[in-house]
């Protein structure tokens, strides 16, 4: 699969997420609240997409079956964060 087609392929996944999960401003950046309160320490949106990240690439070392799942979450997770961060254009 050509890396353009996956990211193609993240992209249809997080459009189709967001009316599975909601809006994902408003997930991580209450997933952030949370996550601060319970570890009191602030913890951004941001923040939480690379943990998400973590715990994907984590999943991958635990396993030696490969699953392009992990890897699309974490492009996923990626992506998310940019545009957390407010970049209009890349």
């Amino acid at each position: 699969m050509k890396p353009t087609k996956v990211l193609q392929s993240v992209s249809d996944i997080i459009d189709e997420r967001g009316s599975t999960h909601g809006d994902y401003r408003e997930v991580f950046a209450l997933t952030a609240e949370l996550w601060s309160a319970y570890l009191g320490m602030p913890v951004s949106d941001v923040q939480v997409c690379a943990l998400n990240s973590l715990q994907k690439i984590a999943r991958d070392q635990c396993t030696e079956k490969f699953n392009k799942d992990n890897f699309f979450d974490v492009a996923g997770y990626a992506a998310i964060a940019v545009s957390l961060k407010g970049f209009t254009e890349v």
